[in-house]
């Protein structure tokens, strides 16, 4: 009975609550604690938050609340910021840490509210639009002098997980107005290039600098933006070659994860492929349940590349500069005792294998979509003269592992690619995605950005007598079946583009090698090929002369 009793009155015991969950009630009851202790917020700051009890705090606040807990917020939040650059103070990287988590809280408190309230600004509710751009300042100077300084790497992961954090509070990237302030601010955009300049932050953040360089170039698109004019500005090589550097590393672990070629039917290297692909699949996986870890990776390097090609010309120099760093994922591929083995790469031999991989999914939609976004940085590279050049250097050979999609009527070499000039890989990778995806569904915006692709890469070699020595009979084999399906399924292909204006780009490329291939082929006899394979497909042209004649 005494067991009872003592076990009943356990129960009915109230539950003591830790000191900073005792302050966040207090502080959203519309306490002020300061006001009797002068030391409170250098105290508050160095006991550990607890994420789960300040979030619960804000999500108790309603409609008819919101107006009135809006100082409270902001007081928290600006404290937060104000201890960033408190740097005098004892346990100032345990401050840091902790002011951090605090925010990051704060913020994805009031995102819900947010979402639960209409009418409810992201920025009003966190600094009030009276005093954003001295808060914002004092964010972003704080933030830049801890990573840009000597720092614990866990600190300066805090900072910039809270940065990236305020920075897709809002689904649309262009709503949240504190964008406003960190895109036209110099501060972070100087620090995330210092971060890319050296070698040991790169390694640690340069995925992160990645995606923060994408959000703020790509915020408010159709207006002047101070970041891409920025972007657009950077001549130095050590900050382009750390930005190149960054993304390699992030391609080439993709690349490594999903390389058919080092699928090992027995031994660790399968056993540790198979666990790390599961694990993979649980956070990439869409809301039906389908696997989409092939298309939903690197979105954000792709961007931050895209950029990059798009918006600064010196940036072209880097993309065959041979990556040096070592990671974690180089120092794994070092360990694979295969004779399939990869050497070091550079950004374009990197990207060419990425995009002959991601461009094997493009039944789904974001696999489609980010196909497309290789494709469009492929074509900013052979609009460009010095790409070209470089690409088209003979004396610059690179093996370049391209993944072909396993066919009935072809078998998949395991051999490694041969050394060969980097145009001829563009090519190929062209050729390839040409003649694999010839189906009713046909992607027909990304068969014209290929295209586009090998016309623009004809015209250089044209214009500046380069010749090549590929096997152009792959190439003029693969646009002769493109026109052959064309003509065979015109029906229902007409009802979804126009087949016409694909049709007459190929034709335009055959008459460039009709009229001036003695420009840049590489002998007599493959001339005299042209010829004969014009002639052996020419029921083709037949047919579409008959269709255009309707």
């Amino acid at each position: 009975m005494s067991l009872r009793k003592s076990s009943g009155h356990s129960v009915g015991k109230k539950q003591l609550k830790e000191k900073v969950v005792q302050i966040y009630e207090q502080i959203f009851q519309g306490e002020d604690p300061s006001l009797t202790n002068t030391n409170f917020w250098e105290e508050f700051f160095l006991l550990k938050p607890k994420t789960a009890a300040l979030e619960s705090e804000l999500s108790k606040i309603r409609g008819d609340q919101l107006a009135y807990i809006k100082p409270t917020i902001r007081s928290l939040f600006c404290q937060c910021v104000s201890v960033l650059g408190d740097v005098n103070s004892s346990s100032y990287n345990i401050k840091i840490c902790n002011s951090v988590q605090t925010m990051t809280s704060v913020v994805d408190g009031v995102v819900k509210l947010i979402k639960a309230e209409f009418g409810y600004d992201l920025l009003d509710a966190l600094m009030g639009f009276e005093n954003a751009e001295k808060v914002t300042t004092n964010l972003l100077t704080h933030s830049s002098t801890i990573l840009t300084g000597e720092y614990p790497g866990c600190v300066k992961q805090a900072v910039i997980y809270a940065l990236l954090m305020i920075m897709t509070a809002t689904e649309i990237v262009s709503k949240n107005r504190i964008m406003e302030y960190f895109v036209n601010s110099s501060t972070l955009l100087e620090s995330l290039f210092w971060l890319l300049s050296q070698t040991e932050t790169r390694l640690e953040f340069g995925y992160d600098c990645l995606i923060m360089l994408a959000l703020l170039v790509n915020f408010e698109k159709d207006r002047p933006n101070a970041c891409a004019v920025r972007l657009s500005l950077v001549d130095d090589h050590v900050t382009l070659n750390g930005y190149s550097q960054a993304i390699t590393t992030g391609l080439s672990e993709f690349c490594v994860e999903h390389n058919p070629l080092l699928d090992n039917s027995s031994g660790w290297l399968h056993s540790f492929s198979t666990m790390v692909g599961s694990i993979g699949s649980i956070f990439v996986a869409d809301e039906n349940g389908k696997n989409e870890s092939l298309s939903g990776t690197k979105v954000g390097l792709l961007m931050a590349f895209y950029e990059a090609v798009h918006l600064n010309r010196n940036f072209m120099t880097t993309l065959a500069n041979t990556k040096t760093d070592t990671s974690p994922s180089n120092s794994l591929s070092q360990n694979i005792t295969s004779p399939l083995q990869l050497p070091p790469s550079n950004l374009l031999v990197t990207f060419l294998e990425y995009s002959s991989l991601v461009m094997q999914d493009i039944k789904t939609e974001s696999g489609s979509n980010l196909t497309k976004l290789c494709f469009i940085v492929l074509s900013c590279i052979a609009e460009d003269q010095y790409a070209n050049a470089l690409m088209s250097d003979p004396h610059l050979v690179f093996r370049v592992q391209l993944h072909r999609v396993p066919m009935r009527h072809r078998k998949i070499s395991p051999d490694l690619a041969k050394p060969a000039p980097l145009v001829c890989s563009l090519i190929d990778l062209n050729v390839e995605f040409l003649m694999t995806h010839l189906t009713k569904r046909l992607p027909h915006e990304i068969y014209m950005q290929s295209i586009g692709i090998i016309h623009r890469v004809l015209c250089y070699q044209k214009k500046s007598r380069t010749r090549v020595n590929f096997d152009w009979k792959q190439l003029w084999t693969a646009f002769f079946t493109v026109l052959k399906f064309l003509c065979s399924n015109e029906v229902s292909l007409l009802k979804k583009f126009d087949i016409f204006s694909m049709a007459l780009q190929i034709v335009n490329m055959v008459n460039l090698f009709v009229t001036f291939g003695d420009t840049f082929l590489v002998t007599p006899a493959a001339y005299d090929e042209l010829y004969y394979e014009i002639i052996r497909w020419q029921q083709v042209f037949d047919n579409l002369w008959s269709l255009s004649r309707y």
